[in-house]
């Protein structure tokens, strides 16, 4: 059975170097990482798999629900000891991701992570949000990276969304290349919660959609950089080809695939890339 072309989505996170003979798994858990965890246990999520890498970072994902429910998601959580922040620039960057997270209650996780504090968020759209008179909601994690939060769609695309920052110019190249490597379409074009406008493209089996952003009032900056150890907040994200050997041919590999998972610069983003 090979890997599922599930909502997974990942940050890289800073951390500090750990000492060369220290046992990863002792090491404190402090600072965005400690914040990113206890934003998504009030989320719902718990621990999954453990992965540490002496000399690299450490990786914690988290999953909430069971493989098979349409709101299944997974959060991927992993340092870097040599991630940097990158410079801050007027608008987004280019590749830049924000992730749909989806609840029963949003409303009341919503609340909870305000009382907590570890969330950035609109202070009037929060107000809005709490007496219902939005429907979702962006805010940025401790880790730095950005959701959108709402209500539990009925279907496993609506809750399985990963919107990339595009080149207005690249646009219709971006959109072309899911719809031939994803098997995604077209499904319309809409105002992104006044900060820019996105063509969303989706599937029903798997049920995912990918939202290409553009036109941002600030600008778009380049992408600081490709290497995903190396910038903290660079986002990732999984997604299931309609072939992905033929996929994989025409990405950039980023990394040696690891069992049926491929790792790779696709467009504007770095993919776990699976088989649909």
């Amino acid at each position: 059975m090979g890997t599922p072309a599930i909502a997974h989505f990942g940050v890289t996170i800073s951390e500090a170097p750990a000492p060369a003979d220290a046992d990863q798994r002792t090491i404190p858990i402090t600072g965005a990482l400690l914040g990113q965890l206890e934003f998504l246990k009030v989320l719902g999520f718990q621990p999954h798999v453990e992965n540490f890498l002496p000399g690299i970072g450490r990786q914690y994902i988290w999953r909430r629900g069971t493989l098979g429910d349409i709101d299944y998601i997974e959060q991927d959580n992993f340092t870097s000891y040599s991630a940097k922040a990158r410079p801050a620039t007027p608008g987004p960057r280019q590749g830049d991701a924000i992730f749909r997270l989806t609840h029963r209650d949003p409303i009341a996780v919503f609340r909870t992570l305000r009382a907590q504090g570890p969330i950035q968020v609109d202070a009037f759209q929060a107000a809005e949000f709490e007496h219902g008179d939005r429907d979702w909601i962006l805010l940025s994690a401790p880790s730095g990276q950005r959701y959108e939060l709402g209500p539990t769609a009925p279907t496993a695309a609506g809750n399985h969304v990963a919107y990339v920052w595009t080149a207005v110019a690249d646009l219709a190249q971006r959109q072309a290349s899911y719809r031939t490597h994803f098997g995604l379409e077209h499904i319309g074009s809409q105002d992104f919660h006044g900060i820019a406008r996105v063509e969303l493209l989706s599937r029903t089996e798997p049920g995912s959609t990918v939202g290409l952003l553009h036109t941002p009032a600030a600008g778009m900056a380049p992408r600081f950089s490709e290497d995903i150890f190396a910038e903290a907040g660079y986002p990732h994200f999984r997604l299931g080809a309609v072939n992905k050997t033929i996929t994989e041919a025409a990405a950039r590999q980023a990394f040696p695939p690891g069992g049926d998972v491929s790792y790779v610069h696709f467009a504007d983003s770095y993919l776990e890339l699976v088989q649909a």
